[in-house]
């Protein structure tokens, strides 16, 4: 057997366990064993360490059983604080929670022009890490209205060319603090998935109309597909026939742009074999609803309206937050909360 192997086993068997708490909250210590298939030695030996080291902390004593009262642990109240934000044109709305993505708080920031939105959002993370809810901020994802490609760049069409945020990435890379972009529809339809309307489905279409532009998720086979460029739903990029001319799809009048939206997503969902659309849309509609107009076309498919309001987005970059921040916890790259400046 190699040396390592007794220390690879001793951090799996700890990960295990955090990820019992992460998922299902204080346990006391038979339970951590049943749902880990880990003795009870080792659970006792592997959270007297964890508890040392300030990944978790004792929350109560068991009760009515025979013996001496066994302690119930959870993840430390201050092992970490998760940031998801929604950045448009006018407007920056950020969620903050805990590391289970619990405890959530909502802060509305109001910009007078895009090019104000780098200094605001890394002013606001500056008072963040200062004083963080939840113990030290672990992971920041921002939803922007543009692709994003897999190395983190935004792409066309980028509905604020001008945003860089390099003054943010600064701030954040200084704290040794991870940040990544996503795509808003795409954040939209996981935020559906965990919290929303497609909890229950394994393939869903989103479709969110807004001020920075029209953008669809898609959520296919239990995950979200953003096609080989990173491009999949950009519905900005289609065309539809206008007075013989092909017109791009945001710049048809709304009328037009209300039946061209209708046809092309009872086609996606039909090519697709989708049965659930999730919309969101801003403001009151000049006539029939999107969820109307569709509805008419394409009377097969399931329409809803999403349930999570403006918040979608940003929701949805909080869940990125908490998985990535779930990944670096399995592999052991967390710090513990005592060793986090």
């Amino acid at each position: 057997m190699s040396m390592s192997t007794p220390r690879l086993m001793r951090d799996y068997n700890r990960q295990q366990i955090l990820l019992a708490l992460l998922n299902h909250g204080p346990l006391a210590r038979a339970d951590l064993a049943e749902r880990t298939a880990l003795s009870a030695v080792t659970v006792t030996s592997l959270t007297k360490e964890l508890e040392e080291s300030g990944f978790i902390t004792e929350v109560a004593k068991t009760e009515g059983q025979a013996g001496r009262p066994a302690g119930i642990y959870d993840l430390h109240p201050a092992l970490g604080t998760l940031v998801g934000i929604d950045v448009q044109p006018h407007e920056l709305r950020i969620l903050t929670s805990d590391v289970r993505g619990e405890c959530r708080a909502l802060v509305t920031l109001s910009a007078p022009h895009p090019e104000a939105i780098d200094a605001l959002l890394t002013g606001w993370l500056e008072s963040l890490l200062d004083q963080p809810p939840h113990g030290p901020v672990r992971q920041v994802t921002l939803s922007i209205p543009a692709p994003v490609s897999d190395q983190g760049v935004p792409l066309e069409p980028n509905s604020l060319p001008t945003v860089q945020f390099t003054q943010m990435r600064a701030l954040l890379a200084q704290a040794g603090i991870e940040v990544k972009l996503d795509n808003d529809a795409n954040l939209h339809a996981l935020a559906e998935k965990h919290h929303g309307a497609g909890r229950t489905q394994q393939s869903f279409m989103v479709l969110i109309q807004r001020e920075s532009g029209i953008g669809m998720g898609l959520f296919l086979d239990g995950a979200l597909y953003r096609g080989p460029r990173g491009k999949a739903g950009e519905m900005a990029l289609a065309s539809w026939p206008d007075q013989a001319a092909a017109v791009p799809l945001e710049l048809l009048p709304r009328p037009v742009r209300q039946q061209a939206l209708s046809f092309l997503v009872s086609a996606i969902a039909v090519a697709l074999d989708v049965g659930l659309l999730i919309i969101k849309e801003d403001g009151p509609p000049d006539g029939p609803s999107s969820a109307q107009s569709i509805q008419t076309v394409a009377p097969h498919l399931q329409v809803t309206l999403s349930p999570l309001g403006d918040d979608g987005p940003a929701l949805g970059a909080l869940v990125a937050s908490r998985e990535r921040f779930t990944f670096s916890l399995m592999a052991g790259t967390a710090a513990p909360r005592a060793l986090t400046p």
